[in-house]
């Protein structure tokens, strides 16, 4: 669910503190409400000399696809490499791998990221990258993510959003539905609140909220209603994460 991407700031702020080393894992137990099935989030941040490695998979449990276990997956590979700094922000060059079970077909993503953006009580991580979809030609994408906590590190407040174009005129484009055939932009956000109930342990929830994003309508959602283009989703989870 890529909600964790807190580890990529405060991993690499400590990293530019101490010059040492750093590798964190968890894995997150979510329940989506309106999919109605559980999904495993696992994620790992590590960094070294050059810069640092940001990875993720979601599997989901879903059974109207898979009855007794784990339905489908989906991760993501990022490695960032540190460039320069302007003032107190760090400029790193990504590359990046997408991938997963059918019908997620494969995607490369390169280009820039500038972290370490302070905005109030917020700390800012934005990427700019050229997109390409396995047979479909190269787009674009933005990625912001975020980070704030309070009550002395207890309560945090994290998540991003992606903003991308999809090569939707491409014969290669799914077309199984004109709604989706139409889908030129897509946005996703997964804002997450949480409480640190120790250093081993987090509760919250976390909403996704999206728009033009085909992965929305899935799980019991889809019994329900048919994916449209113009249409926002949101869709809540509650979860319980463990640090390793």
């Amino acid at each position: 669910m890529k909600s964790a991407l807190i580890i990529l700031f405060v991993a690499f702020l400590t990293h530019i503190v101490s010059a040492e080393d750093i590798d964190i894992l968890n894995l997150q137990y979510h329940y989506d409400f309106r999919r109605e099935h559980p999904t495993a989030t696992l994620e790992y941040y590590g960094n070294d000399e050059l810069g640092f490695w940001f990875f993720f998979t979601d599997v989901n449990f879903d059974n109207t696809i898979k009855k007794g276990g784990a339905s489908d997956f989906y991760f993501e590979l990022m490695r960032y490499f540190q460039l320069t700094k302007i003032d107190d922000i760090n400029v790193t060059a990504t590359i990046q791998y997408n991938d997963g079970s059918f019908p997620v077909e494969h995607i490369w993503l390169a280009g820039i990221n500038f972290n370490n953006i302070q905005l109030g009580s917020l700390n800012l991580s934005t990427d700019l990258l050229l997109k390409k979809n396995y047979k479909l030609n190269v787009d674009w994408q933005w990625t912001v993510v975020w980070y704030a906590d309070f009550i002395n590190h207890k309560l945090i407040f994290n998540g991003y959003f992606d903003l991308w174009k999809n090569d939707n005129t491409n014969s290669h484009w799914p077309d199984f539905s004109p709604e989706v055939k139409k889908t030129k932009y897509s946005f996703q956000a997964e804002p997450q609140i949480g409480w640190q109930l120790s250093p081993k342990w987090k509760i919250g929830s976390e909403w996704e909220i999206s728009r033009g994003f085909l992965g929305a309508v899935t799980g019991e959602l889809a019994k329900k209603e048919e994916y449209k283009y113009g249409q926002w989703y949101f869709l809540p989870t509650v979860f319980v994460q463990f640090n390793f």
